[in-house]
């Protein structure tokens, strides 16, 4: 065997044993620790509080490829809007291309493989969300942000959870955007005995984003960062303040009487 084949096969056996191995060759870079958790956790209930930029999509788009190989499985992804259904299903379309897999049917929000497993990506908005049956593995993106979209984001998933298997996996992932949503409520209310997998991954934490993170600093408002980089719940709307006046009357610049 020439050693360029022999290197390729090795490699292949390496992804075929290693999990990580696996998550690197798809995402294309060395996975960090998080991601790596997030990808092999056999918990039933998966919650990621993640920072923007921090590669959230592309840890589940691996989580839905992996899926892919098990014969006539169903994957749904749910989003808030259709543009961010479109994101993950073709960020799961590109990971395909490292894989043997064969894709026998392909749209902008679902893939058929030739092994019969499918992933159908879907706005929290469409009616047709409801109904599928035998789900293997179900992901809520943006969870944090279903209430403002849906007014209801307790009811879609109520309605969308029953469609599980009785060993399918749920992952609820999102920045934070507020307390008064179902997906702030899953950290917020921790019990003992949940057995919730939870992951907190702040941007500030991530070396590699070192410079994308400065950059944020500097763009975001304090409280934006505070909530979109550093995944902090902070109070929403229910505050008697908004928080938008609390940080101009305690910035160091100036001080402002907001007009009541």
């Amino acid at each position: 065997m020439p050693f360029d084949a022999l290197h390729s096969w090795c490699a292949g056996l390496e992804r075929d044993l290693d999990a990580q191995a696996r998550l690197a060759h798809w995402i294309g870079h060395q996975p960090d620790d998080w991601q790596v958790e997030a990808f092999t956790t056999r918990a039933q209930e998966i919650a990621m509080r993640v920072g923007r930029q921090s590669g959230k999509t592309s840890v589940l788009a691996a989580r839905s490829v992996e899926e892919l190989h098990i014969p006539e499985s169903l994957t749904i992804c749910v989003a808030p809007a259709e543009r961010q259904a479109k994101i993950i299903a073709r960020e799961i379309g590109q990971q395909l291309r490292r894989t043997d897999l064969v894709i026998t049917r392909s749209t902008q929000t679902e893939l058929e493989m030739s092994n019969g497993a499918r992933v159908i990506a879907l706005p929290s908005t469409s009616d047709t969300i409801r109904g599928f049956p035998s789900v293997s593995l179900l992901i809520i993106d943006e969870c944090a942000f279903l209430k403002a979209e849906m007014g209801d984001d307790e009811g879609l998933i109520a309605g969308v959870l029953p469609m599980l298997t009785e060993d399918g996996q749920v992952y609820f992932s999102s920045t934070p955007a507020g307390r008064d949503n179902y997906f702030a409520r899953l950290f917020l209310d921790q019990k003992p005995d949940d057995r919730i997998h939870r992951i907190v991954v702040r941007g500030t934490d991530i070396p590699r984003l070192a410079e994308k993170v400065e950059r944020m600093r500097r763009t975001l408002s304090a409280t934006k960062f505070r909530q979109e980089i550093e995944v902090e719940m902070l109070a929403d709307g229910q505050a008697y303040f908004d928080l938008s006046i609390i940080e101009n009357a305690t910035s160091e610049r100036k001080a402002i009487c907001p007009s009541l």
